[in-house]
């Protein structure tokens, strides 16, 4: 999402995109922006707010950035209770879930049955679309103009963004009192979870964890 002259805000499904997305909207319609040049009038917008930051046009690239990452294992629960209850039917997520008939478990022992270069892995996969989306590897250094904030503390840490980059008081001060939007509904993460299934998210998604400091926590 680019602010014109302010910032891009970057959107990795189920880290408050659509929160933020929603307070802006209210207060800088007419200057919100997908990459593409839609805007979120648009029938096609919900497809296109997930955008990398590669897909950023030239004259915005340089803008200062924000995205959010999340804990992994929550991360997980989140996106399959979200396409599970709700009517859309994304073909990586029908394709995995069996046409939303497998359980949380089973869901997930699918998705690390596929190699990590097919579709349904990669289309599923927390740190594949952490990595899209921050236009980056395991292995390469993130972009230095792409702050990373934590949804665990996204008020926080989107009120220090959007002040640094010169949003007014009105607006700091508004996001306290906004709610997260587009909430999956279900239970403390850690109950879904075995701890064989726990160990597997660890060892797919160890970069991420380690270097935001993630730590499966029970309930």
């Amino acid at each position: 999402m680019i602010v014109r002259d302010k910032c891009l805000i970057l959107h990795m499904p189920k880290t408050g995109g659509v929160f933020i997305r929603m307070l802006l909207e209210r207060r800088y319609n007419d200057a919100i922006l997908l990459p593409s040049g839609a805007d979120f009038a648009e029938p096609s917008a919900a497809w296109e707010q997930h955008h990398s930051i590669d897909d950023v046009p030239g004259e915005y690239r340089d803008l200062p950035a924000v995205g959010f990452v999340r804990n992994p294992w929550d991360w997980y629960v989140s996106w399959y209770h979200f396409f599970s209850t709700y009517p859309y039917e994304p073909p990586h997520f029908m394709s995995v879930s069996a046409g939303k008939t497998l359980e949380f478990s089973e869901f997930m022992e699918r998705i690390y049955s596929y190699p990590e270069d097919s579709e349904e892995y990669i289309d599923n996969s927390f740190s594949a679309k952490f990595y899209h989306i921050f236009g980056t590897s395991e292995h390469e250094p993130r972009n230095s103009n792409i702050e990373t904030g934590r949804f665990e503390t996204i008020h926080d840490d989107l009120r220090r963004f959007l002040a640094r980059v010169g949003f007014d008081q009105e607006t700091l001060d508004e996001i306290g009192g906004f709610q997260r939007i587009n909430n999956s509904r279900h239970g403390h993460y850690s109950t879904y979870y075995s701890d064989t299934l726990a160990e597997q998210v660890y060892e797919h998604n160890r970069p991420i964890i380690e270097e935001f400091g993630y730590t499966f926590e029970s309930k």
